[in-house]
């Protein structure tokens, strides 16, 4: 329990507070630890091995490409697999909120679900309330299209180039046979 407990309270936001001394720090929750769990493991969690890896390492654009070793370097500082369907991810989500709440200065710490709207979030950052509405993005619907729309997308890349390729060899062969002749 002590080496999962090092490992999540060493996690990014303290490297980045210790860099930016006067940063804030934004916690993001959820109602339950379970819809936490339930949305992560039907979205970013079932995107991080077996074959959608694979595919996403080999057809994405650059900024996508990296995501296999993110996730990796993810089950490493949690001390648990987030795809395995075992790991008691309700027990990471707590354990993750509870080191931020007790590293973090109250001050500078705003525990905040989105479901609470612009207010609470400007007032900690000292901001206006815009006047648009709050938006409602990134379902776990709109999620999983980005995610297949990309997924399609850069296989049709692939195939282009890998395609280019082999007309180009194809080419590159019957013209050598018919020089030879």
């Amino acid at each position: 329990k002590q080496w999962y407990q090092r490992r999540v309270r060493g996690s990014f936001y303290q490297e980045l507070m210790e860099l930016n001394p006067e940063a804030k720090v934004v916690l993001s929750v959820r109602d339950t630890p379970e819809s936490w769990v339930k949305s992560a493991r039907s979205t970013i969690f079932s995107r991080t091995n077996g074959i959608w890896a694979w595919l996403v390492s080999f057809t994405a654009s650059p900024n996508m490409s990296h995501l296999s070793s993110v996730f990796k370097f993810i089950n490493i500082r949690l001390g648990v697999s987030v795809t395995d369907p075992s790991a008691d991810l309700v027990q990471v989500y707590k354990d993750w909120n509870s080191s931020v709440i007790e590293t973090v200065s109250r001050d500078k710490l705003l525990v905040y679900n989105v479901k609470e709207g612009w207010g609470p979030l400007c007032e900690f950052l000292g901001v206006p309330v815009p006047d648009t509405p709050f938006p409602r993005v990134n379902s776990t619907e709109e999620f999983n299209q980005r995610a297949r729309k990309r997924l399609r997308d850069g296989i049709f890349k692939v195939v282009g180039q890998v395609g280019g390729v082999v007309v180009a060899v194809v080419a590159g062969v019957y013209l050598a046979s018919y020089i030879n002749l």
